[in-house]
């Protein structure tokens, strides 16, 4: 899909083949300077969370990414894109990667709404909630844009407030 960078990007975490733990990618590399890796889309310099072992110029196919990944990057792309607007009382997302009723894969993507933002005189906003499902709708077909694998079932949530039980 256009406009969506699934590109390796500096401060993503991976796996990376033949190694335990997971890294973060600390710089990304074109490789010019030496043909057999350019043939491999470029080099990775990578380094271990825990330990902070460092692996430096390893290929692009050498990484192993989460499989909830592209998910992650077509929301965090449509709170960029003023073409799509993301809507101000949608608080946060999850992403749950599992099967569906007929044990399909499947990906369970949950919106938290503020519901401060969506009540009026203590009933849901027609207007709000038609932007709400109008939303819900590009990002389903952003996500079927990709063409993954797992099918994407979209929902949403209130934001529950923690209670200040100490006042």
């Amino acid at each position: 899909m256009v406009g969506i960078n699934l590109d390796p990007q500096v401060g993503a975490v991976v796996y990376v083949q033949g190694h335990s733990g997971r890294f973060r990618i600390t710089r990304v590399d074109a490789c010019t300077d030496n043909p057999r890796l350019t043939r491999f889309y470029g080099c990775i310099d990578v380094e271990e969370l825990r330990t902070g072992f460092k692996l430096v110029r390893i290929p692009v196919g050498a990484l192993i990414y989460d499989e909830d990944r592209p998910v992650h990057r077509a929301i965090e792309w449509l709170k960029t894109n003023p073409e799509r607007p993301y809507p101000g009382y949608v608080d946060g997302y999850e992403v749950e990667a599992g099967e569906d009723h007929e044990g399909n894969p499947a990906f369970f993507i949950r919106f938290f709404v503020d519901p401060e933002n969506i009540y009026q005189d203590g009933q849901p906003s027609e207007g709000r909630i038609e932007e709400l499902n109008q939303f819900l709708g590009v990002v389903q077909t952003t996500l079927r844009g990709l063409s993954l694998d797992p099918w994407p079932y979209v929902r949403v949530s209130e934001k529950w407030r923690l209670l200040d039980v100490a006042s």
